[in-house]
């Protein structure tokens, strides 16, 4: 017995030896496991940064070869030009300039004379890079240099071809920092950084990160890396070598990766990422390594104290269910839940019981069929993570998150681990993450709203304060004048007219409030209205004119050929970029200085032109730092000058927001000192296709004065289209002298075009020298940029027979000029417009409509309107009023009824009801028009589902409200005609 004791002794002793030495020599392999894995990983990493890089080196590179055929296609353009015209070469370069993102364009001929997009003049001796197109016929782009912009750029040249042979090169110069775009040269987050140096000496082409040195090497020393790092990663560079070397970067371990780029110069591109941000995914593997390690340290610790205890079978069978149990108390209390899979089997080796609770699957039916609990979690079926675990094709740790529900179900989001613990095992971690997402999402929409409100309400104050003082302005400015020449009838009549004016702007911009009150997010809906492109520009001025005539300042206004004065679009945030644009500039510019606007066309498809607004000033411009700063809200810049102007530094920020929303782009120009020049460049269809009159003008001779030579060269232009023979004058005695000889020769002009403000002499005085010696027979039109009421008994005492405004318009212009030739009828510009903005006569004799409007005022106003227009109007201070009306009077006493919304004892949508449920059906069909100040898309569509037929919204607009009572109209009316008699209107009190 002692024997057997002492050798049973013998025996556990050696076992336990040889348990210790097998946990020992297990431990050293799995830590030697652990640091092979450690070492892959690393590799792995680092391979992983090597082919990011390449694919930043792949996008930079594209960004190049997409310049370059956008140069080439530039080119295939420019040989359809006379390379031998500076003035048609200046200006495709400029337009290649102003369509592209390259900041300069030049062209060098074969004969080695060449000009730049701004008209200056250079030869292949002023390039600073090597030149290949012209002198060698090949097509590039230049290593990085000092150029033009004062910045490092590159040149991009191809050779132009005409005809089979070379006629010069076209060359586009860029920045660098044009490719410096935040998603391609950071990543990881924002900790990874890349740039671009010179193989040779490491100088920066791009430095994404600003960091304050001349090249890489000093970058690294102020970096505190070793002298060697620097000389390593210089010696593989020289050997046109790629791959990653290790280094110190922002005092921490990183990771620095080199790639040769695949162009014609010796650049190289490099990339950066921290140690800990590349490794983070294997140091997570790690860990969950060192678990598993400690948990089968412990099994293989558990194995060997069942083995010692020599326990029957019962008590091992009872020690294991214990442990079962202890694992299931531990399952059960924590939110994870944990599969252990053998793919090679296809078998569960382990699973936590809390999978029914967390997963509502029966942890039996999870073994059997495991796809079960991930399409539990919303896995889709077929998703590349769940297949490659399942059929052991897992190569590396993947986390997941699937939403499971739809968006009428309860939502849960539940994230996935799959883990390659082994060859053949692999680890599934299920965890529900439900309360981050929605914490996550809340924080998230919590504070977009936060933004977007802010934002919504400060460019809806902003904007407001800006905009409504303008047209407030013109309102108290006209009121002032016209109260000071009550004795004047003409001149109160041209103040009103333009207080209407103001006041339809400031109506505007009230709906415009009304409309912003209704959108979230400050988003601003744009309306497609038709828009006459020469009473926009003549609203805009006569707004700012007075500002204008306070500073002396001097106005311009050139344009091309224009063909199309009206396009659809938005009138308001049109005249308010104009608006912002032209104050701007007359805030901004001293007195007695020149203001230019500028107005083309170029056609941009079918229906479709480009339109191009141009504001230039002579004031006192902005520096290059500010101009990267414009359209930022509330900047200003900061100068003594401008702090003495008042502002809120949110015009040009409201105009770029505006020119975006019409797909459009706001360009600056400017020099301190000098001025500034603003090009609004913005695509408008049609609103129809210019029908210029028949030929009537065919052989003419017309005689054009006017010192703008663009404006005479515009003309000429338009009126050779018609065959009409032009000659152009650029001073008043020019005019003269030329009038004088022509009449003299016996060759009259048929007609003479005469700008009004000339330096010499100006348009009103010459046509007066003329008229003196030459009879009225010959019409003379005068061409103004300006508001010419204020000349207009003057002009026509000199002897002026018609007024044209700029910008001029094709068919504005043959109308004008035919007109005043055949003397077709007197030309009086101030008597049509002065009728436009009067309301119109109208003529609805005998017509009989019910008012109904609570309001005594607005009562008033319609019952003066519709009374001159010879209807009979009974009134109704209610809608139980009007209903009482209706019932009591005879089914054709009314042919239509004006409906107020807001009345008191019946709204008008009860009145509408109620009258379409009359059992006279010709009553129940009667017409009715709300008229009320519910102005909004979803106000008009609750009139028309009330059973009403139209809406007209307050303020009323009396072109709308004719239209609408003309459809309304009977065809046959009564032949008497009450207009303006007492008895005109009944009163319903």
């Amino acid at each position: 017995m002692k024997v057997n004791r002492m050798k049973y002794k013998k025996q556990s002793v050696a076992f336990v030896l040889g348990m210790i030495l097998l946990l020992v020599g297990t431990g050293s392999l799995m830590v030697a496991a652990m640091g092979q894995i450690k070492e892959k990983m690393n590799i792995s990493a680092n391979t992983t940064l090597l082919n990011s890089t390449r694919m930043i080196s792949d996008s930079l590179l594209n960004n190049f070869s997409s310049d370059q055929q956008q140069l080439e296609t530039c080119a295939n353009l420019f040989s359809r030009i006379d390379t031998g015209q500076a003035p048609d070469v200046v200006r495709a370069l400029a337009e290649y300039t102003d369509a592209t993102a390259f900041f300069r364009f030049y062209f060098i001929g074969a004969d080695g004379r060449g000009w730049d997009s701004t008209g200056a003049g250079l030869s292949p001796r002023d390039l600073s890079f090597d030149e290949i197109a012209l002198s060698q016929g090949k097509t590039g782009y230049s290593d990085a240099y000092i150029g033009a912009s004062g910045r490092l750029q590159i040149t991009f040249q191809t050779p132009v071809w005409i005809d089979g042979e070379q006629a010069g090169a076209l060359y586009a110069d860029k920045t660098m920092a044009n490719y410096h775009s935040p998603s391609l040269f950071t990543f990881s987050g924002g900790a990874g950084s890349a740039y671009v140096v010179q193989a040779d000496d490491g100088a920066w082409i791009i430095d994404s990160s600003a960091s304050g040195t001349d090249d890489l090497y000093a970058f690294l020393e102020k970096q505190r890396n070793d002298p060697a790092v620097s000389a390593a990663l210089k010696n593989l560079i020289a050997e046109n070598r790629s791959g990653t070397i290790r280094i110190q970067y922002r005092q921490q371990d990183s990771f620095l990766c080199f790639v040769p780029l695949d162009c014609s110069h010796p650049w190289y591109l490099i990339s950066i990422l921290p140690q800990n941000i590349l490794q983070q995914e294997s140091a997570e593997i790690l860990q969950l390594i060192s678990f598993a390690l400690a948990g089968l340290l412990i099994a293989l610790v558990l194995i060997t104290v069942l083995l010692l205890s020599r326990q029957a079978s019962s008590s091992r069978e009872q020690e294991r269910k214990r442990r079962e149990q202890l694992f299931q108390i531990i399952s059960e209390n924590v939110d994870f839940a944990f599969l252990l899979y053998t793919p090679s089997k296809r078998k569960v080796e382990m699973l936590s019981e809390n999978v029914r609770v967390l997963f509502n699957i029966e942890p039996d039916d999870a073994v059997r069929h495991p796809e079960r609990l991930f399409l539990s979690c919303g896995m889709p079926e077929q998703d590349p993570a769940g297949r490659a675990f399942l059929n052991g094709q897992l190569n590396q740790r993947q986390r997941c998150e699937y939403q499971q529900g739809t968006a009428n179900e309860l939502q849960r989001w539940i994230e996935i681990y799959f883990i390659p613990v082994h060859a053949d095992q692999y680890l599934a971690v299920l965890h529900e993450t439900t309360p981050e997402h929605h914490m996550r999402q809340d924080l998230a929409d919590a504070l977009r709203q936060s933004q977007e409100n802010n934002q919504a309400r400060t460019v809806f104050f902003s904007s407001m304060s800006h905009d409504i003082r303008t047209p407030m302005n013109g309102i108290i400015g006209m009121t002032t004048i016209a109260q000071a020449h009550l004795n004047e009838p003409e001149k109160v009549a041209h103040c009103l007219d333009k207080i209407s004016l103001a006041s339809q702007h400031l109506l505007d911009l009230i709906n415009e409030v009304l409309d912003m009150s209704r959108i979230e997010s400050g988003k601003i809906s744009l309306k497609k209205e038709p828009v006459n492109l020469s009473q926009l520009i003549s609203d805009v001025l006569i707004l700012v004119k007075p500002d204008l005539t306070k500073k002396r300042q001097t106005l311009h206004i050139r344009s091309s050929a224009l063909d199309y004065d009206t396009v659809l679009g938005d009138t308001l945030h049109l005249q308010k970029i104009l608006l912002n644009l032209l104050s701007n500039a007359v805030k901004y510019t001293p007195p007695e200085q020149d203001i230019t606007i500028g107005l083309h066309e170029e056609p941009d498809g079918d229906d479709k032109i480009k339109v191009i607004f141009t504001v230039e000033d002579t004031g006192i411009g902005m520096t290059p730092e500010f101009l990267t700063r414009i359209f930022t809200p509330f900047e200003r810049a900061q100068d003594s000058r401008i702090s003495q102007i008042s502002g809120t530094g949110l015009g040009m920020a409201i105009t770029k927001n505006i020119v975006d929303m019409m797909s459009g782009t706001l360009q600056v120009e400017s020099q301190l000192g000098v001025g500034s020049k603003f090009t609004v460049t913005l695509p408008l269809s049609t609103a129809q296709t210019p029908q210029l009159q028949e030929a009537v003008l065919a052989g003419c001779r017309v005689l054009v004065v006017d010192d703008d030579l663009d404006t005479c060269e515009g003309l000429r232009a338009m009126l050779e289209v018609e065959k009409v023979q032009v000659t152009c004058a650029n001073t008043g005695q020019q005019g003269i002298d030329a009038a004088l000889l022509a009449h003299q020769e016996g060759r009259d002009y048929l007609g003479i075009i005469m700008d009004w403000r000339m330096d010499d002499l100006n348009g009103i005085e010459a046509a007066r020298r003329i008229r003196a010696q030459i009879s009225d027979e010959i019409p003379i039109i005068l061409l103004s940029a300006y508001n010419w009421e204020d000349v207009e008994q003057e002009a026509l005492d000199a002897g002026i027979n018609g007024f044209l405004t700029k910008p001029i318009f094709r068919n504005e212009l043959i109308e004008k000029l035919s007109r005043a030739l055949t003397r077709n009828r007197p030309d009086s510009e101030t008597a049509e417009e002065a009728q436009n903005n009067r309301v119109p006569a109208e003529d609805f004799s005998g017509m009989r409509v019910l008012l109904a409007e609570d309001n005594e005022l607005n009562r008033e106003i319609v019952i003066e309107l519709l009374n001159s227009c010879g209807i009979k109007l009974t009134c109704a201070q209610n809608g139980r009023q009007a209903l009482d009306l209706v019932r009591e009077q005879p089914a054709d006493a009314f042919d239509l009824i004006l409906m107020d919304i807001h009345m008191p004892e019946m709204n008008g949508y009860e009145a509408t009801e109620a009258i379409r449920n009359l059992a006279d059906p010709v009553k129940a069909a009667l017409p009715i028009i709300a008229m009320t100040a519910d102005a909004f898309e979803e106000d008009v569509q609750k009139c028309i589902a009330a059973g009403m037929n139209g809406h007209i919204a307050k303020p009323i607009e009396y072109s709308l409200l004719f239209e609408t009572l003309r459809r309304y109209q009977p065809d046959e009316q009564p032949s008497t005609n009450p207009r303006n008699e007492d008895k005109d209107h009944e009163y319903q009190s």
